[in-house]
């Protein structure tokens, strides 16, 4: 009986608190520009898989500023297992350090995922 109630108590955390699939899976959510120089417009790549077993929507990105430009082919539907990528243009005639933190709703309920970029505009 002893052995039982472990086993039950090992086991039942597992059951319950197990991570759901929640749809979009993202290589990286944090990208570092690292120090750049104005007057050049820089890039940054999030590539991600839809990893749930049905099709996922991206409705809308926000946090876009006019230092941020979002390639809007990214918002759209993704069938299971598609791949996609968010491309995100910082421009860097806004000067100074870059904390920016991007938004992205989805079709699922519990898939708000926030990218975020990092680095340093010199003058």
């Amino acid at each position: 009986m002893k052995n039982l109630l472990i086993l039950f108590f090992t086991f039942m955390p597992l059951l319950f608190f197990s991570q759901e699939n929640n749809g979009l899976s993202f290589k990286k959510t944090t990208h570092d520009f690292g120090t750049i120089t104005s007057n050049s417009n820089v890039k940054a790549i999030f590539d991600f898989t839809n990893t749930s077993d049905t099709t996922i929507e991206i409705f809308k990105i926000h946090g876009i500023n006019r230092c941020i430009e979002i390639d809007s082919s990214s918002v759209r539907k993704y069938a299971p297992n598609e791949k996609g990528e968010i491309i995100v243009t910082y421009n860097s005639d806004c000067k100074g350090p870059i904390r920016k933190t991007l938004s992205i709703f989805t079709s699922k309920k519990d898939n708000t995922v926030s990218l975020k970029l990092t680095g340093k505009v010199l003058d």
